[in-house]
């Protein structure tokens, strides 16, 4: 496989030619030292050259530098002191796991390229103006309007701020989507493989390419603006994710999580002599920290930088020729596996020898790897990383430190040698509008601030640390279920349609879905004793039966004597005796293993009491019939999914199960930093309604038209409709009917109602369709590995056989050279000349031999036949 040089050509064209500065290409193949062009036509046609020159080496890849560069460098292929234009943005896509697997601790990368873009599409970023294909990732690209000239230091930090950003932007959208994202190639002088060329990393080729995306280009200040609004709320995410793989980390190494940071007093003294990192920085290099603990000399970088390869572990070895770069002073780990933090650090957290010692020994907390040293230099209980310090180094710290205090009830401050005081953290807006960073499904804002009852309900939920969306649909299904029988939505389609709502909550472990069903309890209290609240779903014939129980009724005879005589005689008959029941699933997982039972009724059932439909089954016995009459009770579902399952679930959509429920997740990234108050109980609330006649909640004239003209067009076979979305309009007649009581119960519909019912299933379609894709992902990764799996093992198979001819061809080799002695040699004579090993294919051997006319049997001698 080969580079595309045309486009090669094309693609360094499109970023770079006539803009200001050179352009910069380097490889593996180079040893990255590369070499600089101009962007005019004749230099860019030379780059491109190089890039085929470069390509016929056979490396890992062939990249460019995303911004033009000032000068040539003096050393080396230069750095970010010489960045100079910048014609796009850019962002690492990495999927899979072909040549960058995730860490232990890290959470998996997007699956595929369309996992890639729908976390692209939910970061609230512009749509990016191309794409480019990777061989591994797929990376989004944002065309500039025009080329940005930095002009100044500050301005380079400012524009490195902005790219470094828009990275944490889409770090933080792929956290809400439960993957992992390379968040440290914000730097201006990163180096982006060049589309065209082929990707030899892990082994394997693999061509790159580019395809587009809206093709518009991007203005550079809109874009900033967009970025600095973004990015806060996308740093408050990542720090939440890292402090989760923190947790991760000290639960696989078995480590100890740091104490919180404890406010120094007024007045600490501080140390005036030389501290202990500094003395460990002045007597240790990177080489005496990094060899011990198994990490691997590689040489030097152009510009005079060490190379260190991390030890293999657990995940395997290292797929890069190196994974940490130092100078004398300072290193920048690249790898998601060492342990260690990646990337270029900020100032006051960057890997010095003594931080690096720290981060290796005691998880980063260099307040303890300061207390160790010091007890390993007075001969206190130390553990081994401070006591294998050489003696010349513990022996300085006795000199210059005093010995450590005794242990005290109070741990000071992580950072013993730190800033007497602590700047403010700041604290987001409660209002501000976080929705920029959620994933497609999420009730938007213009919806809750639509009516109070909305916003009585979302600060309900945020006043628990509930996802308001998961309280929402709670407070729906329950109040479908209280709601009187009596109570239908009329359209002039299929009769009086019930109101009965179920919804499932998607979310992982601990997401909140059983406080939320807590939540809607107090938010609206039970209409009375006879409403089943809460029930567990046992199976189809439990649900029937909770409507059921016993009475007395007047069997037509009057008792002729004793002390009831005159009166009706009296037999308890088995019947319905209640009309409303909520039923709580905690997790989805127990409902589709009951439906999975062999004999179960439980998915007709639901299906059935979804759209109010009769209700039991009729058998020999009394006591086991039971009939629940259509539209005679009102019934609500809240069941809470993870993803997983939530999938399982929607694979069953040729049943008609999963098109009944409203979807929604049950995270909430608005739920603010401080509680809000408990607004109190929703009174009063149409679940208490108890008319003793039906009452109909009429629509107006304009929505019944629409769903009658939709009506007859599917019945005449001219709309078609996807399967998923087969009771749309239904789904949305229950929940404008259900509004349209929670707003101060009225009992017609109106407009309004009906578009904040198609804003509900807009985003319920839309958490829907993500699970549905994720399925599909899954499915097809999993028969890609299937695939994968059985090449491999055919492969092996192959290999086998053919390692087994070749040494039959071997052996048989060898039988010709013993058979050649003067009167050949016997079978026991060869099996003593051959290996153990060959021993047990000797007669196999001999027989090829014989075929290809080697040698000849005579008696029990082998002979060589002579010409």
């Amino acid at each position: 496989m080969a580079a595309d040089n045309e486009l090669v050509k094309a693609s360094l064209a499109y970023h770079y030619q006539d803009a200001p500065g050179l352009l910069s290409i380097c490889s593996d193949a180079d040893r990255w030292v590369g070499r600089r062009f101009t962007t005019d036509e004749i230099g860019i046609a030379a780059a491109a050259r190089y890039v085929a020159d470069l390509d016929t080496r056979r490396p890992k890849g062939i990249y460019a530098q995303v911004t033009t560069l000032r000068e040539h460098p003096a050393k080396g292929r230069g750095g970010k002191d010489l960045a100079h234009a910048l014609t796009w943005l850019w962002a690492d896509g990495d999927y899979g796991t072909i040549g960058h697997k995730p860490g232990p601790d890290e959470m998996p990368a997007p699956l595929d390229a369309d996992h890639v873009r729908e976390i692209v599409g939910a970061s609230g970023l512009p749509e990016p103006s191309g794409w480019v294909d990777t061989g591994g990732g797929c990376n989004p690209v944002w065309t500039l309007a025009e080329t940005y000239v930095i002009t100044s230091d500050e301005d380079r930090a400012a524009v490195e701020h902005t790219t470094s950003a828009l990275q944490a932007i889409l770090g933080a959208a792929a956290y809400q989507h439960g993957c992992s994202w390379d968040t440290q190639v914000g730097n201006l002088d990163r180096l982006m493989r060049v589309p065209g060329t082929v990707n030899r990393k892990n082994g394997t080729a693999r061509p790159s390419s580019s395809f587009p995306g809206t093709g518009d280009v991007i203005d550079f200040a809109t874009m900033r603006e967009t970025i600095a609004r973004l990015e806060p709320d996308a740093r408050r995410t990542l720090e939440k994710a890292a402090a989760e793989k923190r947790s991760r980390q000290d639960e696989r190494t078995g480590r100890t999580t740091p104490p919180p940071r404890v406010p120094r007093p007024t007045g600490f003294p501080r140390s005036t002599g030389t501290g202990v990192f500094d003395i460990l920085a002045a007597h240790l290099t990177f080489r005496d920290v990094l060899e011990p603990e198994g990490w691997t000399y590689r040489g030097t970088n152009a510009d005079g930088r060490e190379k260190w390869l991390r030890p293999a572990g657990t995940e395997g070895s290292a797929d890069s020729d190196y994974s940490l770069v130092c100078d004398d002073h300072v290193a920048v780990n690249w790898s998601e596996r060492s342990g260690l933090p990646v990337g270029q650090q900020p100032g006051g957290k960057k890997l010095t020898i003594p931080t690096l010692w720290a981060h290796l020994h005691y998880g980063g907390n260099e307040r303890e790897a300061t207390l160790d040293v010091l007890r390993a230099a007075f001969d206190q209980d130390a553990a081994p990383p401070a006591r294998r310090l050489p003696a010349p180094v513990l022996a300085e710290i006795r000199r210059n430190c005093r010995p450590p205090a005794a242990p005290r009830a109070e741990a000071p401050s992580d950072d013993m040698w730190g800033p007497d005081e602590e700047e403010p953290a700041d604290h987001p807006d409660v209002d501000d509008d976080t929705t920029s960073t959620q994933r497609p499904g999420l009730l938007p804002d213009t919806f809750w601030n639509a009516r109070p009852v909305f916003q009585h309900i979302r600060q309900a939920a945020h006043s628990q640390g509930c996802s308001g969306d998961t309280v929402l649909y709670s407070t729906l299904a329950r109040l479908s279920g209280m709601v009187s029988h009596h109570i239908r939505a009329v359209t002039g389609i299929g009769g009086r349609a019930s109101l009965n709502i179920f919804a499932a909550m998607v979310g992982t472990s601990g997401a909140g879905k059983s406080i939320s069903a807590g939540c809607v309890r107090d938010l609206m209290h039970a209409a009375d004793d006879d409403f089943r609240d809460g029930l567990p779903i046992g199976s189809g014939e439990g649900i029937a039966e909770t409507f059921m129980g016993a009475v007395e009724e007047p069997t037509g005879e009057i008792h002729q004597k004793g002390p009831y005589k005159g009166d009706p005689v009296m037999a308890k008959v088995r019947k319905q005796v209640r009309h409303n029941a909520f039923f709580y699933v905690d997790e989805g997982q127990t409902m589709a293993k009951l439906g999975e039972r062999s004999g179960s009724i439980l998915g007709e059932t639901l299906r059935r009491a979804a759209i109010g439909e009769a209700l039991g089954q009729t058998n020999a016995s009394e006591e086991r019939t039971r009939y629940i009459a259509p539209g005679s009770y009102s019934l609500g579902l809240l069941a809470g999914f993870q993803p997983s399952i939530a999938t399982v679930l929607l694979a069953d959509a040729h049943t008609g199960t999963p098109q009944r429920f409203f979807w929604g997740w049950a995270d909430d990234p608005t739920i603010p930093d401080t509680p809000p108050a408990w607004p109190g109980p929703i009174e009063p609330h149409p679940g208490r309604m108890r008319p003793d006649a039906p009452v109909d909640i009429d629509f107006p004239a304009s929505i019944k038209q629409m769903l009658w003209r939709e009506r007859v067009a599917r019945g005449r076979g001219e709309l078609e409709v996807s399967e998923l979305d087969g009771h749309a309009n239904l789904m949305k007649v229950k929940l404008a009917a259900l509004f349209a009581l929670l707003d101060g119960g009225r009992l017609n519909a109106t407009e309004e109602d009906w578009q904040l019912a198609e804003v509900v299933w807009k985003s319920s379609c839309a958490v829907r369709d993500s699970l549905v894709r994720r399925a599909e992902r899954e499915a097809a990764l999993a028969k890609q590995q299937q695939t994968d799996a059985k090449v491999e093992l055919e492969l092996r198979s192959h290999v086998a056989k053919k390692g087994a001819d070749l040494a039959l061809e071997r052996v048989a080799r060898l039988v010709h050279r013993h058979a050649a002695q003067v009167g050949g040699i016997t079978y026991g004579g060869l099996k003593k000349a051959l290996a153990s090993r060959d021993r047990v294919i000797a007669e196999k051997a001999v027989a090829l031999a014989v075929a290809r006319d080697w040698v000849f049997e005579e008696g029990d001698r082998i002979c060589v036949k002579a010409d």
